[in-house]
């Protein structure tokens, strides 16, 4: 055998050894060196298959946790009726709307980012990562639109409001159908001024409660001022925001206000009474004034 020919065998052998151990792993039992197959990859989630609800207007992260994933590749597909549509594939992104896009976050998930969502959004998503055969996780996505109104003291619903100057004005912001309140961020302003318990004006009180898919926040303006006037908001940080009016006048003025364009149950009453009392009167003349003369 020549001297060529074994080297060239010699280095076939040595290739093959490479790639044999590059899909192993090396363990040593005894100091006998062992091979062991290298793990597969796997998800990271207890079931293939979730549904999960998005706020309108967020951002959502669809989640694929997967480990022992080496040299294969993650893609991100939709599923619309029997039709499958690639958005992702790595960090590649093949869906013609900017919004959608792949991130990594350490150390383990491949998520899906859709940012700003609508509800065309809505449906089902796949993970997939390129093992044979494939392995595949579905999100069931649900588009969800909070309902916002702001309260009176008695839970009444409003848009405008008047208060006696003196007195405490008592507004309460209502937050439901959201995925989770716990993470939502509520703030007070009135106009553009953030209202809280540190404001400069003092006697102002705010309190914030967040369960499940409703939260709730309160804020009290101790002996209300003219100056308290203006438009609230409350406001849902990266969510929506909600408004009402109010107006602190001096306490002659509300009965004032209320009276304008009210009518009493008697006014009816008032009124056929003096017709009828007009008519009377006019029939009683024509019978009293004499006879026009004949010529």
């Amino acid at each position: 055998m020549s001297v060529c020919v074994f080297v060239l065998r010699l280095l076939a052998l040595l290739h093959a050894a490479a790639c044999y151990q590059s899909s192993m792993s090396v363990g040593s039992m005894g100091g006998i060196l062992q091979l062991r197959p290298a793990p597969h990859p796997r998800f990271l989630h207890d079931h293939l298959s979730v549904n999960v609800s998005v706020q309108l207007g967020s951002t959502a992260h669809l989640h694929c946790c997967i480990a022992g994933l080496r040299d294969q590749s993650v893609s991100w597909y939709r599923k619309v009726g029997e039709e499958i549509h690639l958005i992702t594939f790595g960090f590649q992104t093949y869906h013609n709307d900017d919004r959608f896009a792949m991130t990594y976050e350490h150390p383990h998930d491949w998520r899906l980012r859709i940012r700003f969502v609508q509800h065309r959004d809505e449906g089902t998503y796949q993970c997939q990562v390129s093992t044979h055969p494939p392995l595949t996780r579905t999100v069931h996505m649900h588009v969800v639109e909070a309902s916002m109104h702001i309260l009176d003291e008695r839970g009444v619903v409003l848009r405008e409001k008047f208060y006696h100057t003196g007195s405490t004005i008592e507004l309460q912001c209502r937050v439901a159908n959201v995925p989770t309140a716990t993470a939502l961020q509520l703030t007070w302003y009135r106009g553009r001024q953030r209202l809280n318990y540190d404001a400069s004006r003092g006697g102002v009180s705010v309190k914030t409660e967040l369960r499940g898919s409703v939260a709730h926040s309160w804020l009290r303006v101790g002996n209300a001022v003219k100056e308290d006037s203006g438009t609230y908001y409350c406001n849902v940080t990266h969510l929506a925001a909600t408004s009402v009016t109010i107006h602190v006048v001096p306490e002659k003025h509300p009965a004032a206000i209320q009276a304008v364009g009210a009518v009493t149950p008697y006014a009816p009453l008032t009124f056929i009474a003096a017709l009828t009392h007009a008519l009377t009167c006019s029939h009683a003349l024509t019978h009293t004034l004499p006879p026009t003369p004949h010529r």
